[in-house]
């Protein structure tokens, strides 16, 4: 606790959201999402939270596989739409850091999205999922304020990316394999740190 002219004043825990959103299904958003609550939580010591708000209902399942009633895993908690998730209640709690899967329907997810500290975005470019991202790239670089987001790919051709990434305007970054996103090893940890 510092002192100012008599006074004590306490220092404000830093909080962080981290808002993810994928293109399409299958992309990866989940297990990163995961990836990275588990880096927070245990690589930083920050006192994590997850929300689902996909509506696949992916973490409920595995919270009910894993953790039986409880909603925590590892030291994260996990809210599930099945719980009458509270976005404002969580985001105003104890937590330092909120992460929230917002599945893959941007516009569904906009809200949300934006109201995040930090804005990830997750698709692959594939040959067959390339027209998607185009799509979406196109999109919010005509509608949104997208400079600060971080826009990550999956299966990325070097050719492809760095068309990508000249036609946008925009840096592309190549998501390594993470093996288990719940046991992490070093090199997915100086993954993830680029990404915070």
């Amino acid at each position: 606790m510092k002192k100012l002219n008599g006074f004590s004043i306490k220092r404000l825990k830093e909080k962080a959201s981290i808002g993810i959103v994928g293109i399409g299904t299958g992309c990866g958003a989940t297990h990163l999402t995961i990836a990275l609550a588990n880096y927070m939580q245990s690589a930083l010591g920050k006192k994590t939270a997850v929300i689902e708000l996909s509506g696949q209902q992916e973490l409920k399942d595995l919270i009910k596989k894993e953790g039986g009633k409880k909603q925590k895993l590892l030291g994260v908690s996990y809210y599930t739409d099945g719980c009458g998730t509270n976005v404002p209640d969580i985001m105003n709690s104890t937590y330092e850091a909120v992460i929230l899967d917002l599945g893959a329907d941007y516009m569904a997810a906009r809200e949300e999205f934006l109201r995040c500290d930090r804005k990830i975005v997750v698709g692959s470019i594939s040959p067959w999922k390339v027209i998607a991202y185009e799509r979406f790239l196109n999109h919010i670089t005509a509608t949104e304020n997208y400079e600060a987001w971080e826009f990550l790919v999956l299966f990325a051709n070097m050719l492809d990316k760095k068309t990508i990434q000249k036609r946008y305007g925009m840096h592309l970054l190549s998501i390594p394999w993470i093996e288990n996103p719940f046991y992490l090893k070093q090199e997915d940890l100086i993954f993830l740190q680029r990404i915070i």
